[in-house]
């Protein structure tokens, strides 16, 4: 993910003061990043099977201490 838009998903959150969303992005042929939406929560589950990455773990942690998405 570039930068600019892992800053622009963190200006994002901040702004509507949410800790985690699922979003969803197009990345064009030429490589341009394109936001389609955010979810609350979105479908997210396959990713954590398939990769094996402590998805649901990492966001009960996240809720459980209420933290921001600057911490």
């Amino acid at each position: 993910m570039p930068d600019r838009v892992r800053d622009g998903v963190r200006a994002l959150m901040r702004h509507f003061g949410i800790v985690f969303g699922a979003f969803d992005f197009v990345v064009t042929p030429d490589g341009e990043w394109r936001f389609l939406e955010v979810n609350s929560n979105g479908q997210w589950s396959w990713i954590e099977h398939e990769t094996g990455l402590p998805i649901s773990s990492a966001i009960a942690d996240l809720l459980q201490r209420g933290h921001t998405i600057d911490g």
